[in-house]
């Protein structure tokens, strides 16, 4: 019988962001009641919809999903301004529900097995009901903090396609971790082309969250499902891992923690030997994942263009720069969860409380501490796409309600600004992949060293594999840097996976024998207030702090993401 803990943590999460989402939507309704900004093009075209007037607006570039189901819910919502956002204040709360489910989902598929469990408890692992109580208010907690993601949340109350677009892409993501096999039957993959389909009714770069991302895991689980568990105790060179994939389908594959950037080439390898060793297999797992990749460039080949309307504005085009602006966005949202070895040193030094409070933040760890040769060639390579790739759209420089036009305003009077940036860009990816590390833990260590089973508290963490990084920055590059545009929105959905793949602080390395209680992870009550600073801020700003251009007097400007 699930605890009190168990039953309401995440009605409380869900009662939390219901109560937020409303009011910032209610706030929006009486201050902005027109449409503002893209509502321009957006509400128009939805009340064309809703009068069965199919004509398209050129100007809208995107797919018409939003219209589609503002369409099926007139009857319920309506069609003027403020019932037309309301679909997105309710999207929100539905994000924030299907993040926990998502990570109620990854948190059974790293779980020991039924055997393992029932030798943990023999061993008296730590499998206490406070504990099972305490993963699932971290998830409750980790779900409401996604939904409060701000350049995600802002957009909650007013008519943009971002809040339904992420809220599909995750559908399809919940779609495939709840598939009763990794290749999955056909009911299941037909759901995961339908919801698939859906999502790409909503924004074309999606195609990238919703096939490249899911096949790529699903190749990976696959390979690893049908060949040998690796041997860690054998000395693994270049020779050894082609040798060992190839004959037996061996992938190389190892926790962000114990990574070396070898061992990334090392997966690479080994992933390519496995697959072209068992080249059924990988077909028989990516099939639904080719259809929705068939289906897309059936649509581009009829469209003329991967966009609708006006297609001069939005043409595809190379811009490396986006795989660097990723890394500060990331870093800034996220900062409780990142900045923990920022603080490990500072640790020895503090007071006894500023101590404790720091170990909460994960600042007592050993960090891994990035190679020189790492960090010569990332910067060297940043350096080189500053140089010869930036690029500042027209768009970027001509609206100054966006906060990126104040960044490449600077960016522009300052041009030796945009190098010296460039550590900055390595540094905050540091630290972005250290978050997907667990927390050392010497005799986990020891254990996983030896070749053992994670115990239940090790799954508990969802220790995140190198192959998550790697396929999860491949796909991020591909649905980013086609776009000349620089987005905050842009970089929503790989802010979002990255989260959901964050670990918590385990109880094993907190501070249980001082209290006498499973302790919490502390980092998430900071995130959450710093998210809650940052909308406060943003939000305020928005309503209540306009201006007006000369051009356009009486018109009140509002900034936005």
């Amino acid at each position: 019988m699930p605890s009190l803990l168990q039953a309401w943590a995440m009605p409380a999460a869900l009662l939390a962001i219901v109560n937020i989402s409303a009011t910032w939507y209610q706030l929006v309704s009486h201050e902005v009641p027109e449409p503002y900004l893209d509502e321009y093009f957006h509400v128009p075209q939805a009340q064309k919809y809703c009068r069965l007037d199919y004509s398209w607006d050129p100007k809208i570039t995107t797919p018409p999903g939003l219209y589609i189901i503002t369409k099926f819910l007139k009857p319920l919502l309506g069609c003027d301004t403020s019932s037309l956002r309301v679909l997105n204040a309710g999207a929100i709360c539905l994000i924030c529900i299907l993040c926990y489910g998502i990570l109620q989902l990854s948190r059974a598929r790293n779980s020991p097995t039924q055997s393992q469990r029932k030798k943990n408890d023999d061993e008296k692992t730590d499998n206490r009901p406070e504990n099972q109580d305490s993963t699932i208010l971290l998830d409750a907690h980790s779900a409401l903090n996604i939904a409060l993601f701000p350049p995600l949340f802002f957009f909650s109350a007013l008519y943009y396609t971002d809040v339904l677009s992420t809220l599909f892409v995750l559908l399809n993501y919940s779609a495939y971790m709840k598939k009763s096999t990794i290749a999955g039957n056909i009911f299941e993959n037909m759901n995961v082309i339908s919801i698939g389909i859906i999502a790409l009714l909503f924004r074309q770069t999606n195609i990238f969250w919703v096939a490249v991302f899911p096949a790529g895991l699903a190749i990976i689980d696959a390979l690893k499902a049908n060949g040998p568990p690796r041997d860690k105790s054998r000395a693994e060179g270049v020779t050894t891992v082609f040798q060992s994939s190839w004959r037996e389908g061996v992938v190389y594959d190892c926790s962000v923690q114990d990574a070396e950037p070898r061992d990334y080439i090392l997966l690479l390898l080994s992933v390519v030997m496995a697959a072209l060793r068992k080249p059924l297999l990988v077909i028989q797992v990516v099939i639904p994942y080719a259809a929705l990749l068939a289906a897309f460039g059936g649509f581009v080949l009829w469209n003329g263009s991967v966009v609708l309307g006006d297609k001069s504005a939005h043409t595809a085009t190379i811009h490396l720069p986006q795989m660097l602006y990723v890394w500060p966005y990331i870093a800034f949202f996220s900062a409780p969860l990142v900045v923990g070895p920022l603080l490990g040193p500072l640790v020895p030094h503090l007071p006894k409380r500023l101590q404790l409070l720091c170990s909460s933040l994960n600042a007592s760890r050993e960090a891994v501490l990035p190679g020189v040769l790492v960090a010569v060639l990332f910067i060297v390579g940043s350096l080189i796409a500053i140089h010869f790739n930036t690029i500042i759209h027209p768009y970027t420089l001509a609206d100054n309600r966006h906060y990126v036009f104040y960044v490449f305003r600077i960016f522009r009077q300052r041009p030796v600004l945009r190098y010296l940036a460039a550590p900055i860009y390595f540094f905050c990816a540091w630290l972005t992949v250290q978050a997907l590390g667990p927390p050392s833990n010497r005799k986990a260590d020891t254990t996983r060293k030896r070749g053992g089973r994670p115990t239940t508290d090790e799954a508990d963490r969802q220790p995140c594999q190198i192959s998550f990084i790697v396929i999860w920055l491949a796909t991020t590059a591909l649905s980013v840097i086609t776009a000349p545009l620089v987005e905050p929105r842009y970089f929503i959905i790989p802010w979002i996976i990255w989260r959901l793949h964050v670990p918590y602080v385990p109880a094993s390395l907190s501070k249980e024998s001082v209290t006498g209680r499973v302790p919490y992870d502390m980092r998430l009550s900071l995130e959450t207030v710093w998210l809650l600073a940052i909308n406060a801020a943003v939000c305020y700003t928005f309503l209540y702090r306009g201006f007006t251009w000369p051009s356009e007097p009486g018109n009140t400007q509002r900034f936005i993401w």
